[in-house]
């Protein structure tokens, strides 16, 4: 992308110039470490003559920005991003602009190492200038120039934040540890005097005539940038609705940052150190008064109505020197297992848990501070100490964030258990898109790959258009991260150190989630530039395939899901997802009229098929096994239902193999979860000679459709209502990782009955690319009417039918652009038999043979 500006930075970073092209080729990009968790501010005042009627400003920076305009906040950014295919914000401002003085103003964060959704430049032009840039451009017209970043920006390095805090846990960036006595007051105001600035550095290097002439040219960080992509985050202030508890704590200074406000020592503390507390309820300007006194500190716990993902902050007045220490977290230790503790406090119990905090020191007056970094909250512990006379805490709250989703999707049936389930999958998920397709807003905010496909599939049946951008920048940058071998990264972009552990299936789930998008959208544009990262994945699984046109003993961490099932040898599962792939991608190229490359996909499927049909069948279970010894043929003794669903859904098993595999599958009373510790703990024994291994919340989407597929919904809301009933019956309000509470409480893929009840029960399939042609065929299990919406591009399809006896009644409302087939659910037979035309309203009885 040209660029029409150049990036930025400090001076007192300069570039290295010793490291030339000689020195390049022969070591190759060498890390430049210029330090870790660093805060810069950058001021830009500009004389407007006239108000122009637009005002856009392009902007990116490494790693993370706060933009403001004449002292009111903008937006902040770059959306998450490989280094070489980083991205820029557009932002309007034409609403902040005035005549005469104007100030643009830039807050910017440099991690200096990989976080679970950044990534540091390792390549040559970081060896030059380090970490850091800050890049801006626009159409504000300034005499004969634009707005931009340039030599007349200042900058200074803050600091307000300390520099030698620890980060908030694996993947997670730096606690704040701030002392808003030496941040510099309205940095971000007009009139504010940066005279005594440093004036900005331009990241770049002219090239010499000697280097012209061998082709080596100017020198700059980020020689390619693309656009963003996708809307900015939506962001609402939220207010807490109770506070739950009061205490003090013996101040212990010598514990570190991220284990004090967990591991100091409770106390009860009188009444009279907190005034009007419950001021803290409801966003109003409060007036709580909280004091400490000699060696006891004091804290509050708040909750807010749900978990959602936000920047936790607070609002005070304060005489100064008084440290506030802002704690969040999903949930309390015990609130869902042992019980709510007698005084609640939040804690960090395990390495999965994060310390979600920041700590304020304050100046004199009244002040905010909100949190640099979005996480989960459902509760803050707000503690003070050092304030003897007490400070005036004015508000807690969150500033609630996520990517502007709307709900083109409705479902609502005759149980209100489901309706309730289906809701807080929707909201789960909602909490879980971003600036991309996270798994979780708190203990990670990775977007791992795997989990992108349920994602996609619940995001679907519910948003439909408005996360198609989000849905396709997460697809791409799957291709964007994709490895020399091949190979997919297990989560993009982010901390991943390209070359260490990935997830092999997760790559075919990639592909799969491909297909779904195209069945979705009907983009071929986006499909035709991800096709050459299909077929380079896709040779890599080619080179490990065994003497039996099967995958043997993968590398890597094959995940499948959190739970024990076999992956050794010739996997059933992996070699399922392997056929699956194929299949998926056949039809991709088919799509895009590349027959050959179709027809050898279509054939390496066949006989990957073929052989798991001849050695992984076995009679006396009625199932397929879970793996087989590639030299000895010997079949292990395992049976899951990820195997047999996988085998199921994507068309492997001969039909007449499903009754068997569906009664077992099927069959509570050998149906058992293992344990995949620390994640899931076993809870009993497994007797593989006849037990079945049972899908958990991830791989529970792939057996509830097969399931579905097989016509059985009556079973897979059996089994959410018994699966997620103990779960929604402790109030929790987002859906957990497991259907144990001991991961994380907020995550997309265990939405997977958002999906289920949206697809199957409202019976919406889309048959060709870009949804002009679908299948309606819903199943009743025992349900007595559903209606609702399935998205499409050309709008929704409303369905609505009733049960009486043994008829249903059903309405269909079609947009115009796709047309339909009624196919009766097995057990039912209807008159109809026209094709559903767009535009149309149909009414039919489907009756009970």
């Amino acid at each position: 992308m040209f660029k029409q500006a150049r990036f930025i930075w400090s001076p007192e970073q300069a570039p290295d110039t010793s490291v030339g092209f000689r020195e390049l080729l022969r070591d190759g990009p060498l890390r430049r470490e210029t330090g870790q968790n660093r805060w810069f501010l950058f001021r830009r005042s500009f004389e407007l003559d006239d108000l122009p009627e637009s005002a856009e400003l392009e902007i990116t920076a490494d790693s993370r920005y706060q933009l403001f305009m004449n002292d009111k906040f903008v937006g902040r950014g770059p959306c998450r991003a490989n280094p070489y295919y980083i991205r820029e914000d557009k932002h309007e401002v034409s609403n902040c602009l005035r005549k005469g003085k104007n100030v643009v103003a830039v807050l910017v964060h440099v991690y200096g190492v990989d976080t679970a959704w950044y990534e540091t430049a390792k390549n040559y032009w970081q060896r030059i200038f380090g970490d850091g840039g800050l890049y801006l451009n626009s159409n504000i017209k300034l005499g004969d120039k634009l707005l931009k970043t340039d030599e007349d920006w200042r900058c200074i390095r803050s600091t307000a934040w300390s520099d030698q805090t620890p980060r908030a846990g694996w993947g997670q960036a730096f606690i704040e540890d701030f002392d808003a006595n030496q941040m510099l007051p309205d940095w971000t105001a007009i009139d504010f005097d940066d005279s005594s600035w440093d004036h900005a550095r331009e990241m770049y290097i002219k090239a010499g005539s000697d280097d012209l002439a061998k082709g080596w040219g100017d020198l700059m960080p980020f020689p390619m940038t693309m656009p963003r992509g996708i809307a900015q985050l939506k962001e609402t202030p939220l207010f807490p609705d109770k506070v739950i508890a009061t205490f003090g704590l013996i101040s212990d200074p010598e514990i570190a940052i991220d284990r004090r406000v967990y591991d100091e020592q409770a106390t009860a503390v009188a009444a009279n150190y907190f005034q009007n507390i419950e001021d803290l309820v409801g966003g109003v300007d409060g007036n709580t008064v909280i004091k400490t006194d000699g060696d006891t500190d004091v804290a509050v716990v708040v909750r807010f109505e749900k978990n959602h993902s936000g920047h936790p902050f607070v609002e005070l007045e304060c005489k100064g020197g008084e440290i506030i220490e802002l704690v969040v977290s999903e949930t309390i230790p015990g609130e869902f297992d042992k019980g709510m503790p007698e005084t609640p406090r939040l804690g960090r119990e395990t390495f999965l848990d994060c310390a979600q905090l920041f700590r304020y020191t304050a100046r004199p007056g009244r002040q905010r501070f909100e949190k640099f970094e979005w996480t989960a909250v459902r509760y803050a512990q707000l503690v003070v100490r050092n304030a003897p006379d007490g400070i005036k805490v004015i508000k807690i709250g969150s500033t609630y964030t996520r990517y502007p989703l709307e709900r083109e999707g409705r479902f609502e049936c005759s149980d209100e258990f489901l309706n309730r389930l289906w809701e807080m999958g929707v909201y789960t998920t909602e909490q879980c898109t971003h600036d991309g397709w996270e798994d979780c807003p708190g203990r990670e905010k990775r977007q791992w790959v795997g989990d992108g496909l349920v994602h996609y599939q619940v995001g679907a049946t519910v948003f439909g258009n408005s996360s198609r951008e989000v849905d396709r920048l997460f697809l791409l940058q799957g291709l964007e991260n994709q490895r020399e071998d091949g190979m997919i990264q297990m989560f993009a972009p982010g901390d991943h150190k390209t070359h260490s552990i990935t997830i092999p299936d997760f790559g075919l789930q990639w592909i799969l989630a491909i297909g779904h998008y195209l069945q979705h959208t009907g983009d071929l544009d986006t499909v035709r530039e991800l096709l050459p990262g299909v077929q380079r994945l896709l040779k890599w699984f080619e080179r490990n395939i065994g003497p039996n046109d099967l995958l043997v003993d993968l590398p890597y961490w094959n995940f499948i899901e959190w739970a024990n099932v076999d992956r050794f040898g010739e996997a059933t599962i992996l070699n399922a997802l392997y056929a699956g792939g194929l299949k998926t991608a056949a039809d991709l190229a088919e799509s895009l009229g590349y027959q050959p490359l179709a027809a050898e996909y279509l054939g390496l499927s066949n006989k990957v098929t073929s052989a798991l049909n001849v050695r992984h069948w076995n009679p006396r279970r009625g199932a397929y096994i879970g793996a087989v010894d590639p030299v000895t043929g010997e079949q292990s003794e395992q049976v899951s239902q990820q195997a047999n669903a996988a085998m199921i859904l994507w068309d492997l098993a001969p039909v007449e193999r499903w009754p068997a595999m569906l009664e077992l599958m099927a069959d509570d009373s050998k149906l058992k979860l293992s344990g995949v510790p620390p994640i899931i703990p076993q809870l009993g024994s497994i007797d593989l000679s006849r037990d079945v291994i049972a899908a958990n919340t991830y791989f529970a989407h792939f057996v509830y459709s097969a399931l579905a597929k097989a016509g059985h919904l009556d079973f897979v809301l059996k089994t959410i209502r018994s699966s997620y009933g103990p779960m929604l019956a402790t109030g929790t309000t987002t859906l957990w990782e497991s259907f144990h509470p001991g991961a994380s409480l907020c995550h997309a893929f265990s939405a997977t009955p958002v999906y289920q009840l949206s697809s199957w029960c409202l019976g919406i399939t889309p048959t060709a690319t870009g949804f002009t042609r679908f299948r309606f065929c819903p199943q009743f299990a025992d349900l007595e009417y559903a209606n609702g919406v399935y998205p499409t591009p050309y709008g929704g399809i409303k369905v609505d039918w009733q049960r009486e006896g043994g008829r249903v009644s059903c309405t269909l409302e079609v947009p115009v652009g796709c047309d339909g087939d009624l196919v009766a659910p097995e057990g039912y037979t209807t008159g109809f038999s026209e094709t559903l035309v767009g535009g149309g309203i149909y009414e039919f009885i489907l009756e009970k043979v």
